[in-house]
């Protein structure tokens, strides 16, 4: 019999396939889950506001499940109403990777828990999609000291790949020692709190509910999802997974396109 009871399960080329849907097959493997008393919690650098949709599709909501949002810097119930953890990056840290963006001429915008900032005035085409995508409001701000009260949750840069993949070489070794740099996505470049990742968050939630850290199961394919593959008591790559999601799991499953979650949740975790 297995002995999972929270599968932490990343959203894209994870959860969705290519077409950005849920399978049939993989709704109802998450359905028997919930049925048998397993958390699923979708794990992600979206806000809530870009998870409620499929939380509802999925039937995850209320007080009693749970999502956890911005790349591990908040833990919420999946209603939104009790935030069991939160981490946030200091007026100080925003204002040095904004001048650095600034200088580089790559649009940056901070996120709290519900809405978008920014000092930038050029909106990237980017950020304009990936804040359509998670119903995510932007307020354009004159100055950083207008961020003053502001929870930063994270700051996000977006652009084409390519700009990104430059910028990522050449971040400034002090902007390095106090934040994490995370590349969710092709054209996502994030930065965090240190102790921010899906991964300590993943064993927050854990010891909030009194399971052990063996009874807790991830799957995910992308570089943001590779602390979380490590924490679980079992990490599972998907099979369109980078390499070092591969390397890293402890079992690989099919693709996002042939239902891997579905297969991992049918294999690894329902009795």
């Amino acid at each position: 019999m297995n002995n999972i009871k929270i599968i932490s399960i990343d959203i894209d080329g994870t959860l969705l396939n290519d077409q950005h849907e849920v399978t049939s097959s993989v709704k109802a493997a998450i359905r028997d889950a919930l049925d048998q008393g397993i958390k699923i919690v979708i794990t992600t650098g979206r806000p809530l506001s870009g998870v409620k949709p499929l939380l509802n599709e999925l039937g995850i909501d209320g007080g009693d499940q749970y999502v956890i949002t911005h790349n591990g810097g908040l833990m919420q119930t999946a209603d939104g109403q009790k935030i069991l953890f939160s981490s946030a990056l200091t007026l100080d840290e925003w204002t040095e990777i904004n001048q650095f963006m600034h200088d580089q001429r790559i649009y940056l915008q901070a996120e709290d828990q519900d809405q978008a900032y920014t000092t930038t005035t050029l909106i990237d085409p980017w950020a304009s999609y990936e804040n359509y995508l998670v119903n995510l409001p932007l307020h354009v701000l004159e100055k950083d000291i207008d961020l003053e009260d502001t929870n930063l949750i994270k700051a996000i840069a977006n652009a084409d790949s390519e700009k990104l993949d430059r910028i990522q070489r050449i971040i400034p070794t002090s902007i390095e020692e106090q934040v994490t740099v995370i590349r969710s996505t092709a054209n996502n470049l994030e930065f965090v709190n240190k102790e921010t990742s899906k991964g300590n968050a993943l064993l927050a939630l854990a010891d909030y509910l009194n399971v052990a850290v063996e009874e807790t199961m991830a799957i995910g394919d992308q570089a943001n999802d590779v602390t979380m593959i490590k924490a679980a008591g079992l990490g599972v790559a998907m099979g369109n997974s980078i390499p070092e999601i591969k390397d890293l799991a402890n079992v690989m499953t099919d693709d996002n396109n042939h239902s891997g979650v579905a297969k991992a949740i049918q294999k690894y975790a329902l009795n």
